[in-house]
């Protein structure tokens, strides 16, 4: 608890003259910033005392970073649990200080967000992709084919269906981080294509396929007889 002694008044109206001692008030500091990190993205918090001349230091899990002043700026490199920040407030001149201490969560992504699924859709016909993406502690995804709506609650799988009049899809995936809110993005473009396996479906092609492969067979055989008359 920090105790301000006032001073009172004479008399006379002046103020007495009170020893350095008696005008003295404790020294306290407290860590102000962010409650989580990134790994890879800059951060920095400050230190804030009630002190007028005093030297900061400041340490993130017990490696020291002084000449900044009150301020810490730093990057994290790699992903641990847990950071504490640590800054102390010494006095210059009169030997007080005071010592604060934050604890702060470190998150990790998004990062590399893949779209995993068939690079050909066939129309009328299901298709599922899957969206991967390093995030801690979690992410959300949220899915949008083409120039249409975000659509999210659907987890990290889609599927779609193709109209039968689509050349192409372009499907995009964006992973969120729980807490942080940073999102990134992956996008896959896809082909709309009809196969032989699909012939079903589409019995008019199926007819004029059929009839170019009998056509090119029959081609094929009175090469190979004429070939042999030679």
């Amino acid at each position: 608890m920090q105790t301000v002694l006032q001073p009172g008044l004479s008399a006379d109206g002046e103020e007495p003259e009170l020893d350095d001692d008696d005008n003295r008030v404790e020294i306290s500091c407290e860590i102000v910033g962010p409650n989580y990190v990134t790994v890879g993205v800059p951060s920095s918090v400050e230190c804030l005392s009630n002190c007028k001349a005093c030297t900061f230091s400041m340490s993130v899990d017990s490696q020291r970073a002084q000449g900044q002043g009150n301020v810490l700026a730093f990057t994290v490199s790699s992903w641990v649990g847990v950071l504490t920040v640590t800054c102390t407030a010494a006095e210059d001149g009169r030997g007080g200080s005071a010592n604060a201490t934050k604890k702060l969560q470190v998150l990790d992504g998004p990062a590399n967000v893949s779209i995993t699924g068939p690079s050909w859709l066939h129309p009328s016909v299901s298709h599922t992709y899957s969206c991967h993406a390093r995030c801690r502690p979690s992410c959300t995804y949220a899915w949008r084919t083409d120039e249409g709506p975000w659509i999210g609650g659907q987890g990290n799988v889609l599927s779609i269906t193709p109209q039968e009049m689509d050349k192409s899809k372009t499907l995009v995936c964006k992973a969120t981080n729980s807490v942080s809110g940073l999102f990134v993005a992956a996008t896959q473009n896809i082909t709309v294509t009809w196969s032989i396996r699909s012939l079903s479906s589409r019995p008019e092609e199926s007819t004029v396929l059929l009839a170019f492969i009998l056509s090119a067979a029959h081609t094929v055989t009175a090469l190979h007889h004429g070939s042999s008359l030679l």
